[in-house]
C-alpha cells in the first residue's frame, strides 16, 4: 500500500499533537527535532501522513482493544476462570475515576485532535496536491474522522465539549454541549466528508462515501432517538442507509479465495478451496475483505498484511485467536467418562499431530486460545435456538460448537464430545465455549506466520470496520422507530434470506430487542456494541441487564457460577472521566446522571 510510506512520517508529525508551549524563545529556536504547526506541514506528504495517523490510531480500538465491541455489555466479558466473578460487567466496580470507558473518551478526543491538527496542515498556504480530487479526498478523510469521533462521544457520553480547532496553548475552560448539539456537530462533519470523498475507496482501507453515509445513517438515527423518534431525522437516516445499500449490496453467493474448486493458493500445505463453506464463511477469509477484492458488502476495512507486519511491526495483526478462543486443552471429563490411561480431558493430550498439526493448540481448537474474552449465554445459545438450525451463520464452518475427542488413548477417540460429558462442577468448564471462525481460522490456511515460528495466536487478515449488513440493520431500526414495521421486517429478512434461514421475521416479531438479537447473529465481534446499546438508551440497558455475564445467569456453563453483579439502574451513559472535570478549572463540566 502506498499508505505505508506515510507511517513513519506520521510518527514524527503526531508528536505535534503532544506538545504545546508558551515559551516564545523556545519556539523561535525551531530546533530540527521540535515539530510545531510552523514546520510540520511543509509538504502534502506530511498532511497525508497526519491523515494516515488517524487510521493507525482508530485501528487499535477495533483490533486490539475489544471494549468498544461489547466487553461488559450483553455479548462478551472476561470469563469466570480469569476473573473469579468480577468481570467488566461487575458495574459496582466502575466509577468516574477508574473505569474502562475513560480510555474511549480519551481515544476519541485524541482522534478529533489529530483531525484538527490535520486541518491545520490541509489549510497551509503553498501546498500543491496532485489533483483537485486528491485534495478533496484528503479533506473528506479529515472530516470523516472528526465526525466519527464526535458521533461516538455523543453516543457513549452524551453532550461533550466540541473542539473544532487545534490548540497549541493550554485551555482549561471547555464547556459541555448538549447531546443533540454533539450529534449535529458530527453530522455536519460527516456530511462534508460524504460530499468530498470518492464513491469507492481510492486505496484499500481508506474511507469513501459509503463509510460517511453509513455513519450518517447512524447519526441521524441517534438524533431521532433522543427527539421522540423524530420523523424527519428518521427519514434522513433511511435515505443515507439507502445510499449505502445501493452502493454496497450484500454478497449472496460464494466468492473469493476459498470458494473455487479449481483455484486458489495453497498455504501451509492446506488447499485454498473449502468445500463446506458458504458465503458468510467467505466474508471472513483472508483476501476477501476489501471492495477491491470483489466484496461489494465491504464499506470500510482495516488493513493487515503479514509482510507489512514483519517490516513495520505495530498493530498490523489481529489477536482474536488468542483472546477469543476457548482453552479446550484444560477442559476435563466428568467422572463417568474418565479412563485410567487417558488424559483428564478429551483435548488435553495424546493427540495425533499428523491429523492435528500443533497438537492442543491446533487450528481445530481455535489455535493457542487463552480465553481472555468469552461470549455470554445470550450469544452462544439464546439467539440460536432450534428455529435457527438452518441459518448458515450458525453452520459448523462459521461457529464450531461440537468437537471430536482427540485423545488417541480414550475409548471415545474420534467421537463427538457432548456437553454433558464434561465436568460442570469445576471452574475448568468456564474455559469451554464455541469458536467463531471469523475470530480463529478453521484450518492452517488462515495462519500466515507458522513458517516463522508463529503459534496460532494472531492472524493477519484485513478486518471490517463496517459492512452493509450493519447498514441494513440500522435502516431496519429506523423503519421500526418510524412505525413502518413492514419495511423493518423486510430488512431483517434480507439477512435471513442471505443466510438461507427458513425462519423469516414477521411484523408480530419485530422489536428493538429483536433487532439487537439479529445484530448478534450477524455482527457479533464486529459492531461497536456499546455504542449501539447506549445510543438506544434504556432499551440498550435492558439488554445488558438481561444478558451480561455477571448480572444474568449464564446457563451455558451448567450453573457453575451464579452472577452476583447488580443491574444497571442509575445510568444510560458512561461517566465523563473525573480527571476531565477536575482539570478543566476555568469552567464547570457536569457529570452524567448516575455517577
Amino acid at each position: 500500500m502506498k499508505t505505508i510510506k506515510y507511517i513513519y512520517i506520521s510518527a514524527l508529525t503526531l508528536t505535534l499533537g503532544l506538545c504545546g508551549c508558551n515559551d516564545n524563545a523556545f519556539l523561535t529556536e525551531k530546533a530540527n527535532t521540535v515539530y510545531t504547526t510552523d514546520n510540520s506541514y511543509e509538504t502534502v506528504d506530511q498532511v497525508k501522513a497526519s491523515i494516515t495517523n488517524m487510521y493507525v490510531h482508530i485501528r487499535y480500538w477495533y483490533q486490539i482493544d475489544k471494549f468498544m465491541k461489547g466487553l461488559g455489555a450483553d455479548v462478551m466479558d472476561t470469563p469466570y476462570f480469569r476473573s473469579s466473578g468480577y468481570g467488566y460487567s461487575y458495574f459496582s466496580n466502575w466509577s468516574a475515576s477508574s473505569n474502562s470507558a475513560s480510555k474511549i473518551y480519551d481515544a476519541m478526543y485524541q482522534l478529533a485532535n489529530y483531525a484538527n491538527q490535520s486541518l491545520v496542515g490541509y489549510n497551509t498556504d503553498g501546498l500543491t496536491w496532485d489533483s483537485t480530487d486528491d485534495k478533496n479526498e484528503d479533506y473528506g478523510q479529515i472530516m470523516f474522522f472528526r465526525g466519527y469521533a464526535y458521533l461516538t462521544l455523543g453516543e457513549l457520553f452524551g453532550g461533550v465539549p466540541l473542539v473544532d480547532q487545534f490548540y497549541e496553548t493550554l485551555k482549561l475552560d471547555f464547556t459541555r454541549s448538549s447531546r443533540e448539539e454533539t450529534y449535529l456537530f458530527a453530522i455536519n462533519d460527516l456530511e462534508a466528508a460524504a460530499a468530498t470523498l470518492p464513491d469507492y475507496p481510492s486505496e484499500a482501507g481508506r474511507v469513501a462515501k459509503g463509510a460517511a453515509c453509513h455513519f450518517l445513517a447512524e447519526a441521524y438515527l441517534a438524533l431521532a432517538t433522543i427527539n421522540d423518534n423524530d420523523a424527519t431525522y428518521l427519514a434522513k437516516s433511511i435515505a443515507y442507509a439507502d445510499t449505502v445499500i445501493s452502493m454496497h449490496p450484500l454478497m449472496t453467493e460464494r466468492f473469493g479465495t476459498r470458494a473455487s474448486s479449481s483455484g486458489g493458493t495453497t498455504k501451509n500445505d492446506i488447499a485454498a478451496y473449502y468445500p463446506d463453506g458458504n458465503v458468510f464463511f467467505d466474508l471472513f477469509q483472508e483476501g476477501n475483505y476489501d471492495y477491491s477484492e470483489g466484496n461489494t458488502e465491504a464499506i470500510w476495512t482495516l488493513q493487515n498484511d503479514y509482510t507489512v507486519y514483519l517490516t513495520y511491526g505495530g498493530n498490523n495483526y489481529v489477536n482474536t485467536p488468542r483472546e477469543m478462543s476457548p482453552v479446550l486443552r484444560d477442559v476435563i471429563w466428568n467422572s463417568t467418562y474418565t479412563e485410567s490411561n487417558a488424559k483428564s480431558g478429551p483435548w488435553a493430550g495424546n493427540i495425533d499431530t499428523d491429523l492435528y498439526l500443533g497438537g492442543n493448540v491446533c487450528a481445530y481448537f481455535g489455535g493457542r486460545g487463552v480465553g481472555v474474552i468469552s461470549p455470554t449465554t445470550y450469544v452462544i445459545s439464546d439467539v440460536w435456538d432450534s428455529t435457527y438450525s438452518d441459518d448458515m451463520r450458525n453452520d459448523p464452518c462459521n461457529i464450531r460448537r461440537y468437537f471430536l475427542c482427540t485423545d488417541t488413548v480414550h475409548s471415545l477417540y474420534g467421537d463427538t464430545v457432548d456437553y454433558d460429558m464434561l465436568d460442570y462442577t469445576s471452574q475448568k468448564i468456564t474455559e469451554f465455549f464455541p469458536i467463531w471462525t471469523k475470530f480463529a481460522p478453521i484450518d492452517d490456511w488462515g495462519y500466515d506466520d507458522l513458517s516463522d515460528g508463529g503459534n496460532r495466536s494472531n492472524i493477519y487478515s484485513d478486518q471490517y470496520a463496517c459492512r452493509s449488513a450493519e447498514t441494513i440493520l440500522l435502516r431496519a431500526e429506523a423503519y421500526f422507530r418510524a412505525g413502518n414495521t413492514t419495511a423493518a421486517v423486510a430488512d431483517i429478512n434480507l439477512l435471513r434470506n442471505r443466510a438461507n434461514c427458513s425462519l423469516l421475521c414477521t411484523t408480530d416479531d419485530i422489536s428493538l430487542q429483536y433487532i439487537l438479537d439479529e445484530r448478534v447473529r450477524e455482527l457479533y465481534g464486529e459492531e461497536r456494541r456499546w455504542v449501539t446499546l447506549l445510543r438506544m438508551g434504556s432499551d440498550g440497558i435492558t439488554s445488558i441487564n438481561n444478558h451480561a455475564m455477571y448480572i444474568a445467569t449464564q446457563s451455558f456453563w451448567g450453573g457453575y457460577f451464579l452472577p452476583t453483579g447488580s443491574e444497571i439502574t442509575d445510568w444510560t451513559l458512561f461517566p465523563i472521566p473525573q480527571t476531565v472535570i477536575d482539570t478543566n478549572t476555568g469552567a464547570v463540566i457536569d457529570q452524567n446522571a448516575g455517577w
